[in-house]
């Protein structure tokens, strides 16, 4: 989902009558909601944040695919897809109970492991 269709779910899912109001929700200025519409700038994190509140998503996968929409370089973009496909994948796998706490532990473990 591109930034002005997240922007138009909130307007949706709150049954705003402007961007102005979007924009009061948000606690951005209306000019910011006009910049991050028209491309001249991606949402911030707490933006993202409370858009994912509003429309019952992740504001990780918010942020990451305004990154990817802002990213110049093939390089960036895949990093940033890289990133939100593989929070998405543990998300789901932690939503559908397939992952115990045993194997947190473990992969926890693991990975300290390979840190040090």
């Amino acid at each position: 989902m591109k930034t002005t269709e997240f922007l138009d779910h909130v307007k949706g899912r709150l049954n705003l009558p402007s961007d102005y109001a979007v924009a009061k929700v948000l606690g951005i200025t209306r000019e910011s909601v006009s910049q991050l519409r028209t491309g001249k700038t991606s949402m911030g994190i707490e933006t993202a944040m409370k858009v994912g509140e509003i429309l019952q998503i992740d504001g990780h996968a918010v942020y990451a695919q305004g990154q990817i929409e802002r990213a110049k370089k093939p390089e960036i973009v895949d990093f940033w897809r890289t990133i939100s496909e593989k929070f998405s994948e543990s998300f789901n796998a932690l939503l559908s109970g397939s992952w115990s706490g045993v194997e947190r532990r473990r992969d926890w473990s693991r990975r300290l492991a390979h840190a040090r």
